[in-house]
């Protein structure tokens, strides 16, 4: 979810709001957190805005299937009780983060 730079026109303090992308045309409907003024526009003064990563992307997709091929060539030369942390790998998605 991205995170959007705002600041105050009552008494210039500026603050971010993770939103969702679908949200980001709709004026906030709180208030400024320091005076609670309504009056609110986007921080456009610095690239305060940042993504969150694909939380359906996994090493397959990244790869067009090639990890999947590339990990069982590896458990073939690893012992057993290596093959679930490579399995975990092969399964794992991205996970959102704040830039």
């Amino acid at each position: 979810m991205p995170n959007y730079g705002f600041i105050c026109d009552g008494c210039n303090h500026q603050f971010d709001r993770l939103l969702p992308i679908k949200d980001r045309d709709i004026p906030l409907s709180e208030g400024c957190p320091r005076c609670g003024d309504k009056k609110i526009s986007k921080d456009f003064s610095g690239m305060r805005q940042s993504m969150a990563a694909d939380s359906t992307l996994t090493p397959d997709k990244a790869t067009g299937g090639q990890w999947s091929e590339l990990m069982s060539r590896m458990k073939s030369g690893l012992g057993k009780r290596h093959h679930e942390n490579l399995d975990k790998a092969t399964n794992a998605k991205g996970r959102s983060w704040l830039g």
